[in-house]
């Protein structure tokens, strides 16, 4: 058998294996580096971020007020006695019912009839024996004494409101 004469060629100033790799290294290096700084940035941006946020901040307290309700809740009510005005909240005197809320000693309760969910309730005419809510017809300017659950007084105009409820 003939041995065949095998003639290795090497690059004696460059060994492609060797550069190949730290290329490859260095160019996974840069991008990490870029992932990093990105996540870094975007990282402390997001906490500058809430400092500022946190600093302008004001805090405020939450009332919640159970004086407001709907129609559909005149009869619902947690206290025997009490009163419901019905006004609407563009007229003058809603204010004034409101202020009376306040200081009276009284619980009164107020329905904005401009509130599109207390339309169903709004008539022309009061139904002043009204004792459920199905039956209850209001129209601006009215009050009604509940005690118990039940019916006991309707009025309606503002100052027989006001009378009722000094």
């Amino acid at each position: 058998m003939k041995k065949a004469n095998k003639k290795y060629y090497t690059n004696k100033n460059k060994n492609f294996y060797d550069d190949d790799i730290s290329s490859q290294i260095k160019k996974f290096l840069i991008i990490l580096g870029i992932i990093i700084l990105s996540i870094a940035l975007i990282w402390g941006f997001i906490i500058l971020k809430n400092k500022l946020s946190e600093n302008n901040v004001e805090e405020t307290e939450v009332e919640i007020q159970y004086e407001e309700i709907l129609a559909g809740q005149t009869f619902n009510r947690n206290n025997s006695e009490y009163y419901v005005i019905y006004a609407t909240s563009d007229s003058p005197f809603y204010e004034i019912y409101k202020n009376y809320m306040m200081t009276s000693d009284k619980k009164i309760y107020i329905v904005d009839l401009n509130n599109q969910l207390n339309n169903k309730y709004i008539s022309d005419e009061v139904n002043t024996q009204a004792q459920a809510v199905n039956e209850l017809k209001v129209k601006d300017n009215t009050l009604i004494k509940i005690v118990d659950g039940k019916n006991t007084e309707c009025v309606e105009g503002y100052e027989n409101i006001l009378n009722t409820i000094k």
